[in-house]
């Protein structure tokens, strides 16, 4: 009778045991399925990045452009139709837009400018390997698969100088094309470790004339960079990983040099030196640019950015044919204006056409008015992923989640802008630009010599001929009412009826540059 209780007694035992087991293993089996559906539920990234591209080089913003595939982006999707770049010029913009941060946080502008002085902010945004994250770095440690085609522009690992030792030679020379080539396998490197991305290729690591190739060779080859991005898809497809993807696709168009130049000439030619043959088959042809473009009855001076054009089309298809598009934010936007202030903190320079895409999430159609910026790119990225920020990991946009999927209002009255020695700050219907420079230019400059002083601190015509376009540029204090004046020409700074309105934009400014590490005037003394 003991023996019986004592077999029953462990049967029971083990019966239960086995319970525990099996109910601990199918709660583990629970858990793993809803963080496999979690990851399924996150979206594919594709943040597309052009370059010095306006509003009147887009059709749907009213250019005369044939671009149905950028056209489809807004279609299909929203307008941002106040979205600004916080530092119109290419590296700046370009830190911005993948760290969410102010360029006067980088680390690189932080240790060259005391911080008892203005930063000096323009071409020196590096990303400092080591130093810094990307939106691509904390994706990929949450489990995407993150690539790059394109242009880069922020930083490298050789002296920018050493770019001009080839000027001169043939790309068709062994030892010139074994020397570019070196160079490009150095940018690649970079910019894997220092932007966070697993997958480089095609790649620009600066502006065209920078690159180590000869002056003849530094020509844009929209084919090479949409044939990575190509790639990278079918690398990296999530029904074979079983990963999202993280793709920032960064075309050179139109950025100078001259596009049409471009697509007249060798089509081997690309930052990795020569290809053995032209790409073919990636997107249509140049000649069928030209010939589209001229049966729509536009200027041959166009295609360009038709060229780019088709380039965007190609990656969405990709992505359409892998059954992913439904599953993929697309993310559009020019990093700053060309034409008209360039580097200064005037609409034309600050204001771009942006659009976003996901389809099945947002309605599309639709037009925000919302002010937008592109610091607001990696909150809105991470939110939409449900991914923390890592800590410490300073953030200075906000999510525009909610706005693109439900049309909330954001909680935001202004935005700043900063780019050389100009800030500025953008309400709904007001523009405030402050000029201040460091104590040294200050000591320089008189009342006579004013306007011999460019935004960048030096005796010398503006850049880029802002002072042509803007009556009131070398004004330090500048207030505009964007509704009647849009083309910023009727500086209200010094009218004693604005005096309420100067004063609300200028605490605007102070609340902003208390926060940054330097100085900038009377706004912050460190």
């Amino acid at each position: 009778m003991t023996n019986k209780n004592s077999k029953y007694q462990f049967v029971k035992r083990v019966s239960g045991g086995l319970f525990v087991v099996l109910l601990v293993g199918s709660f583990i089996l629970f858990l793993q399925s809803c963080n496999e559906k979690k990851e399924e539920e996150r979206p594919n990234i594709l943040v597309i990045l052009t370059d010095d591209q306006e509003f009147n080089e887009i059709a749907k913003f009213g250019g005369k452009v044939l671009t149905p595939n950028m056209d489809r982006i807004g279609t299909e999707g929203v307008v941002l139709d106040r979205f600004y770049a916080s530092s119109p010029v290419c590296t700046p913009s370009r830190y911005s837009m993948l760290t969410g941060r102010y360029a006067s946080r980088n680390q690189n502008i932080v240790r060259l400018y005391p911080p008892d002085e203005p930063a000096f902010i323009r071409w020196n945004a590096d990303i400092l390997a080591g130093q810094e994250k990307t939106i691509a770095h904390i994706l990929g440690d949450a489990g995407y698969s993150t690539g790059m085609v394109g242009k880069w522009h922020l930083g490298q690992p050789t002296p920018e100088l050493t770019y001009q030792e080839t000027w001169n030679e043939d790309l068709n020379d062994p030892f010139v094309a074994q020397q570019v080539k070196i160079f490009y396998e150095g940018m690649r490197e970079y910019v894997k470790y220092a932007g966070g991305f697993q997958y480089v290729e095609s790649l620009y690591g600066n502006n065209l004339h920078a690159l180590g190739l000869p002056e003849k060779d530094q020509l844009h080859n929209m084919e090479w960079v949409t044939s990575g991005a190509l790639n990278f898809l079918d690398q990296y497809n999530p029904q074979k990983t079983g990963k999202p993807f993280f793709l920032f696709f960064s075309p050179t168009p139109p950025h100078i040099p001259d596009g049409v130049e471009s697509m007249l000439s060798d089509g081997r030619v690309t930052a990795a030196g020569l290809l053995e043959h032209p790409i073919e088959g990636v997107q249509p042809s140049r000649a069928d640019v030209f010939r589209r473009v001229k049966e729509a009855g536009l200027d041959s001076s166009t295609a360009p950015i038709t060229w780019l054009d088709d380039g965007i089309g190609s990656v969405l298809k990709k992505i359409e044919d892998l059954k992913q598009l439904e599953n993929t934010l697309v993310i559009f936007m020019s990093d700053n204006g060309s034409h008209r202030g360039k580097m200064t903190c005037y609409e034309d320079a600050a204001h771009m056409p942006a659009m976003i895409m996901w389809k099945g999430k947002i309605t599309p159609g639709r037009s925000l008015h919302d002010l937008m910026s592109n610091i607001d790119i990696v909150p809105t990225i991470l939110d939409i992923c449900g991914i923390s920020k890592p800590n410490g990991y300073m953030v200075d946009g906000i999510s525009l989640k909610n706005t693109l999927l439900t049309d909330q209002p954001l909680d935001r009255n202004f935005l700043y802008l900063e780019v050389v020695y100009q800030r500025g700050i953008v309400t709904k219907d007001w523009k405030y630009l402050a000029t201040r420079f460091p104590k040294y230019t200050e000591a320089l400059i008189t009342p006579e010599n004013r306007k011999h002083y460019s935004l960048e601190g030096r005796p010398l015509r503006d850049r880029y001929q802002a002072e042509t376009f803007f009556p009131a540029y070398f004004d330090d204090d500048q207030l505009y009412n964007l509704t009647n004046d849009p083309k910023e020409q009727k500086n209200l700074s010094g009218e004693a009826k604005y005096k309420e309105k100067m004063e609300e934009m200028r605490g605007y400014m102070k609340k902003v540059v208390s926060t940054l590490p330097n100085a900038f005037g009377e706004f912050r003394v460190k």
